[in-house]
């Protein structure tokens, strides 16, 4: 998986996942001072230039891409700048839906990681269509972070894990690293392979840290809208050059963290839990049909005005 700034993550025959990390609010007004455009403008030209990446991914079979596009935090932000940026989201899922046929056609996924509870009734709903109408397709995901930081989702995939435990479908002891990755909102996805940040800040601004452990980070400083095709390839070369010793680490470390269990790392001494296995699948199975009752839910919400 590559992340990159907006954020964006894919996957491919040759790489797992590319992850991009836009520029945020406040680099949006910069480059809107800095061409004499409007703060509206410089958002759409960001939305655009995703358009552009997924057509770059599709020439190098990258089969899945991520994006941040909307953080939790920035639901602090006045209501004139959501408002511009809401009807942004509505005119981009409304264009999704008026062009299933085509998705559906090509195999596109489109799949949004956050709790998109938080917009409003009319856009998460929205929201919901577009994943639920998809997401039978296979060929390529394109995840969307909305409403989305790492840190509410790890917290989140924790508070699940414990229900489970609370409700006497888990034990304390079947709790894994494992598990935690599954109940995440990025579920199966694999982890990301490569993580390019653009318009010169070097953070992570709380994207996909627990995705994010084996990644390569690259640190770009051209600012989103003119991150083109020359700034992607060389992300892909560098993703490239230092692959081998990212394997290597992977091949050494990767395997034995992902296989310990929680248990063994605090001493205690029953290691394996008869069951655990089945357990863990059919939560997992379980959590996966409640989520997709959720987006059916927000699907039906009534709409003033519609």
């Amino acid at each position: 998986r590559i992340a990159l700034a907006p954020m964006v993550s894919t996957q491919s025959t040759g790489y797992r996942i590319l992850g991009f990390l836009p520029q945020d609010m406040d680099g949006n007004r910069r480059y809107s001072k800095m061409n004499g455009i409007t703060r509206a403008e410089s958002y759409l030209m960001g939305f655009e230039k995703i358009g552009e990446i997924l057509d770059y991914c599709e020439v190098f079979r990258i089969k899945v891409v991520s994006v941040y596009a909307f953080s939790i935090e920035n639901f602090k932000r006045s209501a004139e700048e959501k408002e511009e940026l809401f009807q942004l989201f509505e005119d981009k899922m409304t264009y999704l839906l008026k062009n299933l046929d085509n998705l559906n056609e090509k195999g596109i996924k489109i799949k949004v990681m956050g709790d998109i509870s938080l917009f409003p009734a009319h856009l998460t709903k929205l929201m919901a269509e577009v994943q639920l109408r998809t997401a039978h397709n296979t060929e390529f995901c394109f995840n969307l972070c909305l409403s989305y930081t790492s840190r509410e989702e790890i917290t989140h995939s924790i508070r699940t894990v414990v229900d489970g435990v609370q409700q006497g479908s888990l034990r304390v002891t079947d709790i894994t690293e494992s598990l935690l990755d599954r109940c995440m909102y990025s579920e199966d996805l694999p982890p990301v392979d490569l993580l390019v940040r653009t318009s010169g800040e070097v953070r992570l601004s709380d994207y996909m840290l627990w995705q994010s452990n084996f990644a390569v980070l690259q640190f770009v400083k051209v600012m989103w809208p003119d991150f083109g095709f020359m700034h992607f390839i060389s992300s892909l070369l560098d993703y490239q050059r230092q692959q081998p010793r990212l394997a290597e680490y992977r091949e050494k470390y990767g395997d034995y963290l992902g296989q310990m269990r929680d248990w063994e790392l605090r001493g205690l001494e029953e290691r394996v839990s008869e069951g655990t296995e089945r357990r863990q699948e059919e939560f997992v199975v379980e959590l996966k049909k409640k989520r997709r009752e959720m987006l059916e839910e927000f699907s039906k919400l009534e709409v003033a005005g519609a």
